[in-house]
């Protein structure tokens, strides 16, 4: 069979984490064809947590707005809820940031909107893309590597054929082709619990009465489960453990109607249910994120419990970090070691995740056996159980850590060959306490800044997306030497904060957050990490620049 197509990179898998790959790459020019098994883009609602940093990333890409305009609304995304029913009794409730906390720490908010919306914004984004193709019914049977690529056996109607690739992006899920075609193992967990979520269409405003809830944790005697908000009004999932002898066929169309009923507290809920999904809560890792020219991320690469909502996040993030070097590479600005980097940064992010999504989904399994007891939910709810609900209230707070994960999103730091590091200690982020750093690996801290125009942008979104230089006030010379780099370095955008044009920090000290001097200096890369940094002026700040360059390049 002859070659049919050839491309500088294939993804497998068009899910929110393989079309982020897509999007980047074609933006800078890749030749790139996404081929997806499903003949449809999906419409099951699945992940729905974006935190900030992903909507950071979103901002970057010029679909953020879109996105919030379909998810659930702003005003019905602020807290979390523990009820006997939907009109029911609240039991507790934990608020998920105030908005001084949040701004502290991101020019952007968690967002919580359906994973086959995101996907819709993300494929009209590749879509507007000429250098990009997504073709749907694409199954990979066959994989061939090579020092120069891969080819790739792909059947589409019945018909095969071969599509060459220099690179390879697995995207292709947990039970990913791609992995196992690349014979890359994997390791996981002994379940936690399974459960089964119930996805349906049913109008609850007049029951929400405009409650602000991303998650309703239901606990009555009849049911107990967790109820999705997908838009605050009709769309739904409510999710249910499975008793180890059960599976979702032991669901009939009854059983799911009591359940729903018994947990909205509408006796006539007449629901349209889609779909009832079985999964398990476990976690696996991959033993490797790359094989090349074959790259994993996403559920390809690692799997996590849903506490937490880390698991689509990761994968972009891990699209994120991939796509720029990915590219730098294909363009020659780059050596192919850069390529290494992709897991040895993103593998340890990965564990991390894992761990704590794990520690989340085993307290509250705890705390689900507990209240599981008919007759410890029946005195809850009684008139006389209020020491009891007051005893559960208090308890919800050892429960933030999985809804309060500031540090947890904001605070890793990448060490690998792409890091030129600066001897400075690092503060550490703890789950939920973020530590802002500009220490070498660290995504930079952000700080709004005041512009002329009285526009307040954040140093997230003036380095975001291309190499940056963020120099303070006395940094003149920085600006300069980048400007001579040529062709012996990227090209870097520079920002002198303290000028007349892009004052100091709205509120905190530029200087002190970033560990620089008046004369320092802090170089960004694509992904909006922190390449390197100079605390303070040296005598030669265009060999500085140029010699970090070449080391984060291997070149």
């Amino acid at each position: 069979m002859s070659v049919e197509s050839t491309h500088e990179v294939v993804i497998v898998g068009a899910g929110p984490v393989g079309l982020s790959a897509a999007l980047l790459l074609a933006r800078q020019g890749v030749d790139v064809e996404v081929l997806e098994r499903r003949t449809t883009p999906s419409d099951q609602p699945r992940a729905h947590v974006i935190n900030a940093r992903t909507m950071e990333l979103f901002d970057q890409w010029g679909i953020a707005d879109r996105i919030r305009e379909a998810a659930l609304p702003a005003e019905l995304a602020t807290a979390f809820v523990w009820a006997d029913a939907i009109n029911g009794t609240e039991y507790a409730t934990l608020d998920y940031l105030d908005e001084q906390s949040a701004e502290q720490n991101s020019p952007q908010r968690l967002c919580s909107c359906a994973q086959d919306l995101i996907e819709r914004e993300l494929l009209a984004a590749v879509g507007a893309e000429a250098t990009a193709t997504v073709t749907f019914g694409s199954e990979v049977t066959g994989y061939t590597a090579s020092e120069d690529g891969a080819v790739l056996t792909v059947v589409r109607g019945g018909a095969s054929r071969e599509i060459a690739a220099r690179y390879v992006i697995g995207a292709d899920g947990a039970r990913s082709t791609m992995r196992e075609l690349g014979a890359i193992d994997v390791e996981r967990s002994l379940p936690l619990g399974r459960r089964a979520n119930i996805y349906f269409h049913a109008d609850l405003r007049e029951q929400t009465r405009q409650r602000p809830y991303i998650l309703w944790t239901i606990m009555s005697s009849s049911t107990q489960g967790i109820f999705i908000a997908l838009d605050g009004g009709t769309r739904w999932v409510y999710s249910v453990e499975l008793a180890p002898d059960e599976t979702v066929d032991d669901y009939s169309s009854e059983r799911i109607l009591t359940h729903l009923r018994d947990a909205t507290g509408v006796a006539d809920l007449d629901p349209d249910v889609r779909s009832v999904l079985q999964w398990n809560i476990d976690m696996a890792i991959a033993d490797r994120f790359a094989a090349a020219p074959l790259f994993l991320v996403g559920d390809a690469a690692h799997q996590f419990p849903p506490m937490g909502g880390f698991g689509m996040n990761s994968g972009i993030q891990d699209a994120h970090n991939l796509a720029w070097k990915l590219a730098a590479v294909l363009r020659g600005q780059a050596g192919a070691r850069l390529l290494d980097t992709y897991e040895s940064e993103r593998r340890p992010v990965a564990v991390y995740n894992a761990d704590q999504c794990m520690a989340n989904a085993a307290a509250q399994q705890e705390a689900a056996k507990l209240m599981s007891d008919p007759q410890v939910l029946a005195m809850m709810a009684a008139e006389s159980g209020g020491e009891m609900r007051a005893q559960f209230a208090a308890g919800v707070d050892l429960q933030k850590p999985e809804f309060h994960s500031q540090g947890q999103q904001f605070g890793y730091v990448y060490r690998s060959e792409a890091i030129v590091p600066d001897g400075a200690e690092v503060p550490e982020s703890t789950i939920a306490i973020y530590r802002p750093t500009a220490a070498p690996g660290a995504r930079l801290p952000h700080l709004r800044l005041r512009r002329l125009d009285g526009s307040t942008p954040s140093t997230v979104e003036l380095a975001g997306g291309t190499w940056s230089l963020l120099v303070a006030s006395q940094g003149g010379k920085w600006v300069d030497a980048a400007g001579l780099l040529g062709e012996s370095g990227p090209t870097i955008a520079t920002h002198v904060v303290g000028s007349v044009e892009l004052a100091e920090a709205v509120a905190g000290s530029f200087t002190d957050v970033y560990g620089l001097t008046d004369t320092g200096a802090v170089l960004v890369r694509p992904d909006g990490h922190v390449a390197a940094r100079w605390p303070a002026f040296v005598d030669d700040p265009e060999r500085a620049l140029s010699d970090a360059a070449a080391a984060i390049l291997q070149r």
